[in-house]
């Protein structure tokens, strides 16, 4: 996950995996299907001597990289990294939303703004540590 300001509607900053997995599309899951079968297919054709065992090595494999992809793809969507329409109206954005920092075009020589606002990566707080 980029560690910056989300360009979408934040709709959790911090979903746990229940609520990831409910908030799955059929995109999601058309994906991780194909990306499973695909494995199998190519565990298939590349293992000539045991076929069969090959291809279900690679379907555990291609299952593991499956759920983690679509697992990162949902909670982008809840934390506002990816396009997530459907997201906002089905659960609501979250009470607090990053403020973004807008760089002026019209400036030659621009400051540097940072990619974080303060919302998402509070400053450090050096007090703490007497």
């Amino acid at each position: 996950m980029p560690f910056g300001d989300p360009k979408f509607t934040v709709v959790n900053p911090s979903p746990d995996v229940d609520q990831t997995i409910r908030s799955l599309r059929t995109s999601d899951y058309l994906a991780a299907a194909f990306m499973t079968g695909g494995s199998w297919a190519y565990g298939y054709m590349l293992g000539k001597p045991t076929r069969m065992a090959t291809a279900s090595t690679a379907v555990a494999l291609g299952m593991t990289c499956a759920g983690m992809m679509v697992l990162q793809n949902g909670r982008a969507r809840l934390r506002g990294y990816r396009e997530n329409d459907k997201e906002v109206k089905k659960y609501g954005a979250w009470a607090v939303q990053p403020e973004i920092k807008a760089n002026r075009p019209g400036e030659m020589f621009p400051t540097a703004t940072g990619l974080t606002s303060p919302s998402v990566k509070p400053p450090l707080n050096w007090r703490n540590y007497d």
